[in-house]
């Protein structure tokens, strides 16, 4: 008899269809507990509603969604809630009640009070909770529908674009906190068009296109991905090595070509090959972000699909 816990979030062969127009379709994946899974695709490609059905918002036309191992049903989609934080970059909030309101009644819809994790929460994001949530500008709004997702201390935490509308030091922020949620054990799915922000702290990464979900990329495979980038300025054309290079752009700069790609191999054999170049006017070896390598498989993508 197996111990082994089932996935915290379970699609299997989801399609939602609105008319003839399917959204999402034959999408299947599986987050287990401790992951921090981004979900990557441009405007369109079918996040937030595949997020609207992982959350009960709607239901799939065909396939179907578990939470905590349960198939999700209106009575199930409760009892997953209770165990679970969300906030969306256009999650629309009750205007009329402050953010301490607003927190509180959050609060007890849970069963109990937790003003220590409050706290800590509004140290992180600086909220306005003495302003009804109506006068306060997007980003404050946003900060209070993050504090909202986290207050409870969740198992499992659903986020859709959730920086949306953030400014650069806040981004930081819940970048920092989603680290520190990860040391702790909490599993949070998050959606987002910031590549270098899931790159920054996902263990995994999804990539959607067109409703279709068309990569899914590990830890190890994103790390992988990233390899070196190797600029080399010459006096002629070079030779690259022969494995573990992609990406290779040439560019004639006056009397000077410049020679660019990624390069995944081993560093011995880069400085090997280096050692055995001639005429070498300037060199330059940095890390690739994985942000660059997440628009070349997006871009691949929609290369092999046209």
């Amino acid at each position: 008899m197996s111990d082994q816990q089932p996935p915290l979030i379970e699609m299997t062969k989801a399609t939602k269809r609105f008319g003839r127009f399917a959204a999402v379709s034959n999408v299947t994946f599986a987050v287990q507990s401790g992951e921090i899974v981004g979900f990557v695709g441009v405007n369109g490609a079918g996040k937030t509603t595949t997020i609207s059905m992982i959350m009960g918002f709607i239901h799939p036309t065909e396939g179907s969604v578990a939470l905590f191992g349960e198939p999700l049903t209106p009575a199930t989609a409760h009892r997953a809630h209770l165990r679970m934080g969300y906030a969306a970059g256009d999650m629309e909030l009750p205007e009329t009640l402050t953010g301490q309101q607003y927190l509180n009644f959050v609060m007890n819809q849970h069963g109990k009070m937790q003003p220590e994790r409050l706290e800590e929460l509004s140290a992180i994001f600086k909220p306005q909770l003495s302003k009804k949530i109506g006068s306060l500008s997007r980003g404050n709004k946003q900060k209070i529908a993050l504090i909202a997702a986290f207050v409870n201390n969740p198992e499992l935490v659903v986020l859709d674009e959730p920086t949306s509308g953030l400014d650069p030091i806040m981004q930081t922020a819940f970048l920092d906190l989603v680290r520190a949620e990860q040391i702790k054990g909490t599993t949070i799915f998050m959606s987002s068009h910031y590549l270098q922000e899931v790159a920054e702290v996902c263990s995994r990464v999804l990539l959607m296109k067109n409703g279709e979900l068309v990569e899914d990329l590990s830890e190890g495979r994103l790390r992988e991905a990233a390899g070196k980038v190797v600029t080399v300025v010459s006096a002629h054309e070079i030779a690259v090595p022969e494995h573990h290079v992609k990406h290779v752009t040439t560019e004639r700069r006056g009397h000077e070509i410049e020679t660019t790609f990624v390069y995944s191999g081993a560093m011995n054999e880069l400085q090997q090959w280096i050692g055995k170049l001639d005429d070498v006017h300037d060199l330059g070896i940095s890390e690739r972000t994985l942000e660059a390598e997440f628009r070349n498989l997006y871009k691949d993508k929609e290369e092999t699909s046209t």
